[in-house]
């Protein structure tokens, strides 16, 4: 009886030991071979064959979780398999419930190929680490994992591949929508980098930067030249795809309903991340984004007219968020909110003054972006909230202890909170 009574708890700890991204795999499988079972039990055509194979998938994320390396192996062998018979479905059948079969079949074998997944089960639970600066509650479930970057990697992929199908086998209207589908989710494709976790390899160093009639000195925070192009790459994709749902319209709507509300989006869309890309396409390339901690100000150069804040003016910097919902779906977009006691105390070109209202919008009178960023986000988070919070320590970021005290993280723990 007593050993009965233990069986939860290896169960639950086996679970707990695996990586996100097998356990993620092992769910996939199960759902697929359920999926299979009830679609053929609904059309009355249940045969051996198809119980068979969804209890194949039933074992096989069994092992994934509970029979070790062995089991990691047989579950990949069972996602290839898997991965190979909808993609020879899909090419008889081609269509987009084919496409949305394919990315489903195929992501295990996507998810279980990454490095995460051979990772070893933990025996212990790591302690919390010292020099890290630990992520802000407002980011854990923005900034995504191994499971998100392959789902938005081989969705985006097979979705795009879809509409690039229908854009050659079309007729008429029907090739302008294909082409906008495979735009759209290109662009899903092509930013699914900026979701993937890993270290960022970028280096924090002092340099002297010109504001306006003067010099100023300080830690210098580098965002990532690659990640920048990706993201500009990928707002083409989008202002490229609402053109799409502007021009068919006609293709995207309902039978006998009117175009017009497809239309209106397409163009809201269009000013959205037409002039968006513009923009940020002004600002050039990331080795032209950086950002500078002074002991005066915290200085944003990214294009054209850099923008100075004085540290006195900023009253709190936040962990924020933006979300929006593009087709039902809920996508959040990391941010570090810096509030100021008086715009007019901000030092920056007339464009960027033009737009401090509409970063208002997005929770904060300065947002900075943190996708982009060539180091960690969290470390630069606590870096603003430690010198913000301890002003008589400002002076050292000119100096290389302030540049070795962010390099390790080596913030104090007890920090009041912010305003």
């Amino acid at each position: 009886m007593a050993e009965r009574h233990l069986w939860p708890g290896v169960l639950a700890g086996g679970w707990r030991s695996r990586p996100g991204v097998v356990r993620l795999a092992a769910g996939l499988l199960v759902l697929f071979g359920l999926l299979l079972v009830l679609v053929e039990a609904g059309e009355g055509q249940l045969e051996v064959v198809v119980v068979v194979t969804g209890l194949v998938l039933l074992v096989a994320a069994v092992a994934l979780v509970w029979a070790g390396r062995l089991g990691y192996w047989l579950g990949l062998t069972v996602a290839a398999l898997l991965a190979l018979l909808v993609v020879a479905a899909l090419t008889r059948h081609p269509g987009t419930g084919g496409v949305i079969v394919t990315a489903l079949g195929g992501l295990p074998l996507i998810l279980l190929l990454l490095p995460a997944a051979r990772r070893p089960p933990s025996t212990t639970r790591p302690g919390p680490s010292t020099a890290a600066p630990q992520q802000p509650p407002a980011w854990k479930r923005v900034l995504a994992g191994w499971g998100e970057f392959a789902f938005m990697l081989v969705a985006g992929g097979l979705l795009s591949a879809g509409g690039v199908v229908m854009a050659l086998t079309g007729r008429g209207a029907e090739r302008g929508a294909g082409a906008t589908i495979a735009l759209f989710f290109l662009a899903c494709f092509v930013v699914a980098p900026l979701f993937a976790p890993g270290p960022r390899r970028g280096r924090l160093r002092l340099e002297t930067l010109r504001v306006g009639d003067r010099s100023e000195r300080g830690i210098l925070v580098p965002y990532s030249g690659w990640r920048t192009v990706v993201l500009l790459g990928g707002i083409a994709c989008l202002a490229l795809a609402m053109l799409g749902f502007v021009v068919f319209a006609d293709a995207f709507a309902d039978p006998g309903e009117s175009p017009w509300p497809v239309r209106l989006v397409g163009v809201v869309g269009l000013v959205f991340f037409g002039v968006g890309g513009l923009l940020f396409a002004r600002r050039g390339w990331g080795r032209r984004w950086r950002l500078l901690l002074t002991p005066s100000a915290v200085v944003i150069a990214a294009g054209g007219a850099p923008t100075m804040v004085p540290w006195e003016a900023i009253q709190q910097v936040q962990a924020t968020q933006v979300t929006t919902h593009v087709h039902g779906v809920r996508v959040r977009e990391p941010l570090i909110g810096l509030d100021v006691s008086d715009l007019d105390a901000i030092h920056t070109g007339r464009l960027e003054r033009l737009l401090l209202p509409l970063s208002r919008r997005l929770g904060a009178d300065l947002a900075l972006p943190i996708r982009t960023l060539d180091i960690d986000p969290p470390l630069l988070y606590q870096a603003l909230r430690y010198y913000h919070q301890h002003p008589q320590a400002r002076a050292e970021l000119a100096t290389p202890e302030g540049l070795a005290r962010v390099q390790h993280g080596q913030f104090t723990t007890t920090q009041p909170a912010s305003r």
